[in-house]
């Protein structure tokens, strides 16, 4: 795969927050981009049954919980009791706030 320059507009102070994060971790704020472009474009989750990681584009969403139902066992978040429910609730908020998406 063939890389290629981008260039980014971000405010100063998450910059440096960023490259303190990621000096002190080891790892490239390339590759932090790169990881949530790549998440971003094509969504993966893990099935809370299975653990099995799939596309978000192979799954049909379930009708009555709204989370993607996992191709291998057919389990989505009906399957978690109400804590864990809530967990898979609240976590996909915050992807969303991230990525500013619903598909995650």
């Amino acid at each position: 795969m063939t890389k290629r320059k981008l260039t980014l507009t971000i405010e100063g102070e998450i910059i440096d927050a960023a490259k303190e994060k990621a000096k002190k971790s080891g790892v490239s704020l390339s590759k932090i981009v790169e990881n949530a472009l790549r998440y971003y474009a094509k969504p993966t989750v893990y099935c809370f049954k299975c653990g099995y990681k799939f596309s978000v584009d192979e799954a049909e969403i379930c009708p009555r919980c709204g989370w993607y139902k996992c191709p291998r066992c057919g389990a989505c978040a009906c399957e978690l009791g109400e804590e864990g429910a809530k967990v898979a609730f609240y976590m996909r908020k915050t992807l969303m706030e991230i990525f500013s998406s619903s598909d995650v």
